[in-house]
């Protein structure tokens, strides 16, 4: 067994006479989750096609467990390498099914069809990308998150030590790009699949790879363990943006803060510390807005998996969480309740309000009068009220002691 899983070496290649990659060295090992970051046209797609030979490099080498890439056949190179391009549309009317039983091709002969361990192999692939329950939909009728996740189906079932994958979170929400990333750092850690990403959100690579390439002018500026790679400096030096980078209490990843530089050092920030209480995705602007000024945030109570818990936890702000699909138990209002009165205001996002989520209301109501409530109404609270009129009731003794802004641009004006 080779020691190293991937190793390039002295790559390099060019488009006519143009250097697109110049001296490429790295190595990947069993289990890494690499992440492949830099700016538009630095080379990031064109690496991955040398590595599974869609292109040939003008110089270096590609070994894949330890054997050059160009003396292994066809078959046998996607027995150990398969990639999920970013273009994912698909104008066919085959069924999930059949689109990842394409995956066993390399391990078929020619008009073999596939015996009892290759369906084993597909039904699993299909189970581990959640789409078992999709295997006799047409392709075409899918989602983009659901054909991202067939399509990486269909790449398990070639069952390769090295998945690449080509900026598949691009044009999925933030739902589906916290699952995708999930299920793909699931199958490093316990499947021991070794993966080779393009992503082209800095925080979304520090939240789940291992470690990082940083690409710039065509070469490698950094690689590394993301402690080491994900800096101010590299990041401005790299993209020529500047950043905060900063490690949350009980984070060990690091978490960047862009700074906007048509507002950076222009209009001062009145408070320090704010408390937002949103859910449901409907606070996911207002969270990237105050990570972008600089704002110290708490949000709570929100369940696990709520969409607005993985923006929260990707920025790195503090959250009181519940466990999925839970009612909110007495020791997280406490805990919510004291991080209201730790802030030097909140934030009242323009959600809707149940039974589940009422409590949140309740927290506020039973805050000192003189803490300073902002609350953003886009909507007209009893549009959004789902408790026969007691979250609507609580919510108008709030609104008398608050600042009401009706959008998030008169948000902006303020905060």
């Amino acid at each position: 067994m080779p020691d190293k899983i991937l190793r390039v070496e002295g790559l390099s290649f060019k488009y006519d006479k143009n250097n697109i990659l110049s001296d490429i060295n790295f190595t990947l090992d069993v289990g890494d989750f690499v992440g492949i970051l830099g700016p538009n046209g630095c080379g990031k797609t064109t690496l991955l096609k040398n590595i599974n030979r869609w292109l040939k490099p003008n110089q270096g080498k590609v070994l894949i467990d330890g054997s050059n890439i160009f003396q292994l056949s066809v078959k046998d190179l996607a027995k150990r390498v398969a990639t999920v391009p970013q273009d994912t549309s698909l104008d066919v009317s085959f069924t999930v099914e059949q689109v990842v039983s394409m995956g066993r091709n390399p391990h078929l002969k020619s008009f073999e069809r596939e015996r009892q361990r290759d369906m084993l192999v597909i039904e699993d692939a299909m189970r581990t990308m959640d789409v078992l329950h999709l295997r006799d939909k047409p392709i075409n009728q899918l989602s983009g998150g659901e054909r991202q996740r067939v399509l990486i189906a269909r790449a398990l079932a070639q069952e390769p030590t090295l998945l690449l994958l080509d900026e598949p979170t691009s044009h999925l929400d933030i739902n589906y790009q916290w699952e995708l990333l999930e299920l793909l750092k699931n199958l490093c850690v316990n499947k021991s699949l070794t993966i080779l990403i393009v992503l082209h959100d800095i925080n979304l690579a520090s939240m789940f790879c291992t470690k990082v390439i940083l690409l710039k002018d065509h070469k490698i500026f950094k690689m590394g363990p993301l402690n080491e790679v994900i800096t101010e400096r590299n990041i401005k030096e790299v993209f020529n943006m500047n950043v905060r980078v900063e490690y949350p209490e009980g984070r060990k990843q690091p978490v960047i803060i862009f700074l906007n530089p048509a507002t950076e050092d222009i209009k001062a920030r009145p408070f320090e510390r704010l408390h937002v209480i949103c859910g449901g995705g409907e606070g996911e602007k207002l969270l990237y807005y105050l990570s972008q000024r600089g704002y110290k945030v708490s949000t709570g109570v929100l369940n696990k998996g709520d969409t607005d818990w993985k923006v929260a936890k990707l920025l790195g702000f503090t959250v009181v969480e519940e466990a999925p699909f839970s009612p909110i138990t007495e020791e997280k209002v406490e805990e919510n309740i004291h991080h209201i009165n730790q802030s030097d205001a909140v934030i009242l996002a323009d959600i809707p309000f149940g039974y589940g989520n009422l409590i949140n209301l309740s927290c506020l109501n039973r805050v000192t009068a003189q803490k300073q409530i902002f609350i953003l109404e886009e909507k007209d609270i009893c549009e959004r009220d789902y408790t026969e009129g007691t979250a609507a009731e609580i919510y108008h003794r709030i609104r008398q002691r608050a600042t009401v802004l009706a959008s998030m641009e008169e948000l902006k004006k303020i905060i």
